[in-house]
């Protein structure tokens, strides 16, 4: 019945648009603002809708030093547990500055070493981390607890891995270099399907601290755009959230504070990460979020030393931007207008439809919004409640930027053979209808 449905809606589907439920609107690109940027690369995103608001060379790949930070602490809270205790191995002790200066065999939660990541960029920690969340992983998976969905493991000489007792890292201090690249690439692996899974299909992790890297795919890069995207991901877990706003935090005989000035600089901020490598340059991510407005800013290549500042006063200018000309519309409301759909061969005429889902974007006055219905000129009963009968997109400058489903309102049967077959023998038998 559902692929009979799908048919007809592809044979006989109906396409009309909505222009006018907002102002006129003259088609303008964001590229068109020059707005003098220092970084080489930039981005500023929607946070909510992930629409691109103005870009400069936002979808060419760069290295982006610390910035990968981000996706190394929220693959840590997704696939680790923040109480475990992890320990450091030699290669993770190797790192260079920024570091920890954590030493072999010494041990640390995962939730203390969250925050040396995000707020100090430690090094050290990053690989501290990566190689304790990949056995923690490779536990969880070995104990049929849940499988390897995206084959990390697969072809990974993982037999110095084994947990004996229950899940104790304490074998890492005496692993070799080798052994903990192959656990860095078990991390990294779920760095880069989670990216993919994201649409973050330019995006390349081969280190989770950032340093830059190559390997046999590529550069350890992104683009300015999929740092914001995954920026825009992180900030719906509360916990990077907490851990990224916290000022200072100790533990043991360690003391980290953070490092992004830019919490302090700027109204507003969520959450945001600092970078910089030789050849990356100084980068940066930001979230900022004002008067229900959610704004992401990603900054690559952002000049060289000493030219520090630059990141705080291009990051500075995507948001006053992004402020000044962008404000929420609603475009499609609880009431949004639809038309019935004749039904062919039912005990009624017209089904009732509607859409459940509501749409409110972020909107500059030069953008041209078109809605467009998709649902069939006529549909073929039977139809039942909840089928879904076409849909509804919204295009802002030609970009799809939201679709929902239009849903059936009623049960409409079919009047066939056995329907009248049925009504002769109520009449007959003078069963009242």
């Amino acid at each position: 019945m559902k692929k009979w449905l799908c048919l007809v809606l592809f044979l006989t589907t109906l396409t009309y648009s909505i222009t006018a439920l907002l102002p006129s609107r003259v088609r303008v690109s964001a590229a068109e603002d020059d707005l003098q940027l220092h970084a080489k690369y930039a981005v500023l995103l929607d946070g909510d809708s992930g629409r691109v608001l103005y870009g400069k060379n936002e979808d060419t790949p760069a290295p982006m030093a610390s910035t990968t930070k981000i996706m190394s602490c929220v693959i840590a809270l997704e696939y680790g547990l923040k109480e475990m205790t992890c320990t450091t191995s030699t290669y993770a002790a190797s790192m260079p500055d920024v570091q920890l200066n954590a030493k072999k065999g010494e041990t640390f939660t995962l939730n203390d070493l969250l925050y040396s990541l995000m707020l100090k960029s430690h090094n050290d920690s990053a690989v501290i981390i990566a190689e304790n969340t990949a056995c923690y992983y490779i536990y969880q998976v070995q104990s049929g607890i849940y499988p390897d969905t995206y084959d990390v493991l697969s072809g990974k000489d993982l037999s110095f891995v084994s947990f004996p007792s229950g899940f104790d890292t304490s074998f890492l201090q005496n692993i070799t270099t080798e052994q903990s690249k192959i656990l860095v690439a078990v991390f990294t692996g779920l760095m880069n399907e989670k990216a993919v899974s994201l649409g973050c299909t330019q995006t390349h992790f081969i280190t989770p601290n950032g340093l830059d890297a190559s390997d046999e795919t590529g550069e350890h890069a992104t683009t300015a755009k999929e740092l914001a995207v995954i920026m825009s991901y992180c900030i719906q877990n509360e916990e990077f959230l907490a851990i990224t706003q916290t000022k200072e935090h100790q533990f043991g005989s360690y003391s980290v504070s953070n490092a992004n000035a830019f919490l302090n600089m700027y109204d507003g901020v969520l959450s945001g990460k600092t970078g910089f490598t030789g050849n990356a340059g100084y980068c940066y991510v930001c979230a900022c979020r004002y008067d229900g407005k959610t704004f992401i800013a990603a900054l690559l290549a952002c000049g060289w030393p000493p030219s520090k500042t630059y990141k705080w006063q291009d990051c500075r200018t995507l948001l006053n931007w992004g402020k000044e000309h962008f404000n929420h519309e609603e475009i499609i409301g609880k009431n949004f207008p639809l038309k019935s759909i004749t039904v062919t061969d039912g005990l009624e005429k017209e089904l009732p439809v509607s859409i459940h889902d509501t749409c409110r974007l972020l909107l500059r006055k030069e953008d041209l919004v078109n809605v467009v219905i998709n649902t069939p000129d006529s549909i073929a009963a039977p139809v039942f409640t909840g089928d879904i009968v076409g849909s509804v997109c919204v295009y802002v400058n030609d970009a799809l930027l939201f679709s929902t489903p239009v849903y059936a309102n009623a049960c409409i049967r079919r009047t066939d053979y056995l329907y009248f077959l049925n009504q002769v023998i109520k009449s007959f038998c003078f069963i009242d209808k």
